[in-house]
């Protein structure tokens, strides 16, 4: 395998490192300031600005989601300062990391450094660009994929057994992004190796695993202590709650084949093919099978099948069409080692239809930023977010919610900004624009990291945890003596987000311009 074989390996790649770089950064950069879809473009922001001055997810705001991400942003904050520039920084790096590493996957399978080069800037192109901001199911993917090279890697050169402490901390840092598509694939490439460790009896493999799990779980419990994060809150927020949610999406999925297929269908084509191909060597039993080879296959399937269960499962915005270049990356793989002729044109075709697909996907995803909800939203009419707050320079603001007008948005902001910075007192602010403590220097309270649909990201009335939201709520409210909560009046979230948990006496209710604002009398 190339990637260990070759003694100068990171000389001779040196250019092409430079270059994946470049593409793979700047192109994350670039589409990354095109419109805004503020609860899920901001989704971190805060939480990172948030951590720079003590306050930590769970222990002061309400979770569903991954955290890691948060940590991440605030170290880039803490570096880069709390700007724009700082948070697409992150992203574009990742990029670039997600794209290296899948460059030296593509060698790992003999494919040449030009072929290698090809897929990994496809890689690039529709990995994390598609989203362009920092987002727990991209980084969660990302060290899932990184995972599932080294478990590649590890089980073709056995003698390095410590890989496999990486990968254990791999799926823990995946699991602190977002649960899922983590579990699923943890669950499924697990049953993988759990049967090909004791098929081949490799049991000193299974001792580092389960030491390394036990220490990676110390370890957290210990970041929780330190961070003052009580193990019941996170019990509650981030294993139990989030069992009851998202059910609905599932019963509204199109349970068509057609159109489940056809939505995915460049994703199966190169996966059928291997299948075909492998069929076919057993059949004719030209080819030696070993087992070590039927379970990188199935590892890497398990990989992708995971990702697509995600998709399916949850309805989030699709992001997993950078699948597409690593399978026929692999095709071609397969395509080398068989004794026929003309193989170079099956490269060619390969690399045509890598290409094509990727264009195809690169204009209907990242053109349009169709991920951010932003498709139908005309982006040549954004403008520089520096005119709400300097920091946010280099975003070119448009949202879905003034698709038509965003001065008229921004005129609001700013509007927001100046008032707030006049209260001298503590609030509670909901809303889905998740930057404005950080332009206005102040502590906001934010309750919850996203106010999304009615029982999503906090339980309402009847449900099973209603009453661990409640006290979770009245004891912020206590500890930071808060005196009113207000609402932004555009943004129209629902007022049950504080009438559920409050008895209708203790607070009264007015409005102006800009806000509903909740005055607190007393609490239940």
């Amino acid at each position: 395998m190339t990637i260990f074989s070759n003694k100068s390996l990171f000389n001779i790649h040196f250019f092409y490192l430079i270059l994946i770089f470049l593409f793979s950064f700047f192109i994350n950069f670039y589409y990354a300031k095109f419109g805004s879809f503020p609860i899920d473009t901001f989704l971190h922001y805060d939480s990172a600005f948030r951590i720079l001055n003590n306050e930590y997810p769970i222990r002061d705001y309400w979770i569903v989601s991954g955290f890691i991400v948060d940590f991440f942003q605030s170290f880039f904050f803490k570096i880069l300062g709390v700007n724009w520039f700082a948070y697409t920084f992150h992203s574009s790096i990742f990029n670039f990391f997600i794209s290296a590493f899948s460059y030296y996957f593509f060698l790992s399978l003999d494919l040449n450094k030009t072929k290698s080069l090809i897929y990994t800037l496809s890689v690039a192109t529709l990995a994390y660009t598609i989203s362009g901001t920092p987002f727990v199911d991209h980084h969660a993917t990302f060290f899932l994929l990184i995972s599932t090279y080294l478990i590649i890697i590890a089980l073709n050169f056995p003698q390095k057994n410590y890989f496999w402490i990486f990968i254990v901390m791999l799926f823990f840092l995946s699991f602190l992004s977002k649960q899922v598509p983590t579990v699923y694939v943890i669950m499924s490439q697990g049953a993988i190796l759990l049967y090909f460790f004791f098929k081949t009896k490799e049991m000193n493999v299974i001792k580092i695993i389960f030491f390394s799990l036990i220490f990676f779980f110390i370890l957290f419990l210990f970041l929780l202590i330190y961070l003052k994060i009580d193990f019941k809150l996170f019990y509650i927020q981030y294993l139990d709650y989030p069992r009851t949610i998202g059910f609905d999406r599932y019963d509204r999925f199109e349970k068509s084949f057609e159109i489940f297929f056809n939505q995915y269908k460049f994703l199966f084509l190169p996966i059928i093919l291997i299948l075909i191909i492998k069929f076919k060597k057993i059949q004719n039993k030209k080819f030696d099978f070993s087992l070590k080879e039927i379970i990188v296959f199935l590892i890497l399937f398990a990989f992708s099948m995971s990702l697509l269960f995600h998709q399916i499962m949850t309805r989030n915005q699709i992001f997993i069409y950078f699948l597409i270049p690593i399978f026929f990356a692999l095709l071609e793989s397969e395509i080398q080692i068989l004794n026929i002729k003309n193989k170079k044109y099956f490269s060619i075709i390969f690399i045509i239809f890598t290409i094509f697909i990727t264009l195809k996907y690169h204009y209907r995803f990242n053109e349009t930023r169709k991920f951010h909800e932003m498709e139908k939203v005309e982006l040549g009419k954004s403008i520089s977010a520096f005119t709400i707050d300097k920091s946010l320079n280099g975003l070119k603001w448009i949202t879905p919610l003034f698709k038509n007008d965003p001065e008229k948005e921004i005129l609001i902001l700013q509007k927001t900004k100046n008032r707030i910075e006049k209260i001298n007192h503590q609030i509670i602010l909901i809303t889905h624009y998740l930057f404005l403590d950080s332009v206005t220097k102040k502590k906001l309270n934010y309750p919850s990291r996203t106010f999304t649909t009615e029982g999503a990201s906090i339980p309402m009335r009847n449900h099973r945890f209603y009453a661990d939201y409640k006290r979770f709520l009245i004891h912020k409210i206590k500890e930071n003596n808060v005196k009113e909560i207000y609402f932004l009046k555009h943004e129209n979230i629902s007022k049950r987000i504080v009438t559920d948990f409050m008895d209708k006496n203790c607070y009264s209710l007015s409005e102006d311009e800009l806000f509903y604002i909740f005055k607190i009398n007393c609490l239940m």
